[in-house]
This record gives structure tokens, sequence and C-alpha cells, in this order.
């Protein structure tokens, strides 16, 4: 991710903490950022490029990260993910927001959500080849999605509740892959 992407997701992030997702003007995310991207051109890039910009997080906070079974790393990815919009949480809860009065706009974005967790299950180590792995992709999507609704209500200082709903639908994705996979 170049700097100007980094810089304009940085200032969409902070806007976005203090006002709402609708009342965002699109120049105001450019302040400070020297060369125009090409590559975002309306609000809904905007939202790409936040959704890039936590990938490039993701990475680099699970760099680091000790290999274990396939099951426990998926957690950490995503437990890392969650903690990366725990820091932004005012921002993230405002795009949701925007969302919750017009969720077909959603719908545009599901192909960058699901790059995200094709990147979660490689950062997990976790096959994406063939059919089986595109199952897996969707399944860790459907994981991610039904735990981000535990998260907007978490009000935990530790998101205590969201690791604990994560690690239930992880098992309860696991017992479901035993049976038909």
């Amino acid at each position: 991710m170049n700097k100007e992407n980094i810089l304009i997701a940085k200032n969409t992030l902070r806007i976005l903490s203090k006002k709402t997702w609708n009342n965002i003007e699109f120049n105001d995310v450019f302040k400070g950022v020297k060369k125009l991207p090409k590559n975002i051109y309306n609000k809904e890039d905007l939202l790409k490029n936040i959704n890039r910009y936590i990938d490039y997080l993701l990475t680099s906070d699970t760099k680091s990260m000790e290999s274990s079974s396939k099951r426990d790393m998926l957690f950490e990815v995503i437990m890392a993910r969650f903690d990366i919009l725990q820091k932004n949480r005012n921002s993230i809860l405002n795009i949701y927001k925007s969302f919750k009065s017009k969720p077909q706009k959603l719908l545009k974005l599901i192909p960058s959500f699901l790059e995200s967790m094709l990147l979660t299950a490689k950062l997990a180590k976790i096959n994406t080849k063939n059919i089986k792995g595109s199952i897996k992709i969707k399944g860790i999507f459907l994981i991610y999605i039904a735990t981000f609704f535990v998260w907007k209500d978490d009000n935990t200082i530790s998101i205590e509740k969201t690791m604990t709903s994560l690690d239930k639908y992880i098992d309860n994705a696991e017992s479901l892959t035993k049976n038909i996979l």
C-alpha cells in the first residue's frame, strides 16, 4: 500500500471518528496528500481503501505470529483484525450505521471483503485452492460477519464477548465442515 493511500485511509478514519459517513466531504480526506491516487474516485472507493489499509495493518501485525494449529491461527488473525477495528471503533461504527440504513450499498463491497478473507486464510496458513478452499473463504467471511455483529455491541475493553463468540463460531464451523467436507 502506498503512502498516499495510507494517508487517505488515516484521514478518512480520523474524520469518521467525528462525523457520520453521510457528512464526510470527499475532498476533506485528501488534505495533506501530495499525489492523488488513481484508484479513489468516490466514497465507495474510500471504503475499499480503508479495507485495504486494515489488511495492510493486519499483515504487519501478524508477521511475528507463531505457527500453531490452523484453527488457532485463524482465531488469532481474526482477533488481530478486530484489534485494529477496536482502535478505530467510532469510525468503523459510523460506517456500519450508514449501511444499516442502506444495506444495499454494502453489496458493492463484498468482493473487497472476500479479498480480505482470502488474506485472513493465507495469514492463518489455510489452503484456499480448489472448491474446498472457496468454501473455506466464504465460511471465514460468515464467521467474520457474525463476530462483527457481536463486536459492535461489545463494550468491554478487552472485547471478551467478541473473543468468546469468535471461538464458538469457529468451533461450529469446524464441526459443520467435518460433516460436509
